[in-house]
C-alpha cells in the first residue's frame, strides 16, 4: 500500500513539474502536425495546383482544372462505404448540371481497371481518374474521403464538403458556391 501511495503522489509531482503550463506536450515546440492525417486541410481560396491525372477510361494525362465552367471534384475509392451511396447522387446532379458544372471523380487509391469496374456497376459516367501518387490528393490536403471540393472557373477551391454528400447538399453547395440556382 505504501508503494501505491509513493508512486501515485511521485507520478503527480513529475508530472506537475512542468514549468510551461501546458499539461501535454504531443509535438516539438514550433513544429505543426501534418493536418492531413485523419483531417482535411482547409483549401478553400486556395487556387487549384495545376496537376495533370490520367483518365480512367483512356490512361490519357488529362489537366484537372476548370475548363470555362465551376468543377467540382470528389475524391472516393472503390471499398469505401460512404463513396458508394453518393455515388448515384454525383452521377444524377452531373447529368442535370451537364454543361453548366462539370463533376469529375479522382481516386488515388485503386488501379484504372479497379476503379472503370466499379464505376461501371453503379453506372457512373462522369470523367474518373487515378492519382496513384497522391499528387492532388497532397496538393490540396485532403486526408479523409469521401471530400469533394468546389472550384471556381478561375481555379480557386472555393468550398469543402468532407464526408458523404446527398444529392441536396451537393446541389446547395453549387448554388452557394457558384450562384447558380439548381
Amino acid at each position: 500500500m505504501a508503494a501505491l501511495v509513493v508512486a501515485i503522489v511521485g507520478g503527480w509531482l513529475f508530472s506537475s513539474a512542468s514549468d510551461d503550463g501546458v499539461d501535454a506536450n504531443l509535438t516539438n515546440p514550433g513544429v505543426v502536425q501534418d493536418p492531413t492525417i485523419g483531417t482535411n486541410a482547409v483549401a478553400n481560396g486556395e487556387e487549384l495546383p495545376p496537376v495533370n491525372l490520367p483518365s480512367v477510361a483512356t490512361g490519357d494525362l488529362t489537366a484537372i482544372f476548370p475548363q470555362g465552367r465551376p468543377l467540382v471534384i470528389n475524391f472516393w475509392f472503390s471499398t469505401c462505404e460512404p463513396c458508394r451511396r453518393e455515388m448515384p447522387a454525383l452521377q444524377a446532379v452531373s447529368q442535370q448540371l451537364s454543361g453548366i458544372v462539370d463533376i469529375i471523380g479522382v481516386n488515388p487509391n485503386d488501379t484504372a481497371e479497379v476503379a472503370a469496374n466499379w464505376a461501371s456497376d453503379i453506372g457512373v459516367t462522369f470523367p474518373l481518374y487515378t492519382d496513384r501518387d497522391a499528387e492532388l490528393l497532397t496538393e490540396v490536403g485532403i486526408g479523409t474521403m469521401p471530400t469533394t471540393l468546389f472550384v471556381s472557373t478561375d481555379g480557386v477551391i472555393v468550398d469543402t464538403h468532407a464526408g458523404e454528400i446527398t444529392a441536396a447538399e451537393l446541389r446547395a453547395a453549387i448554388t452557394t458556391s457558384f450562384g447558380i440556382k439548381v
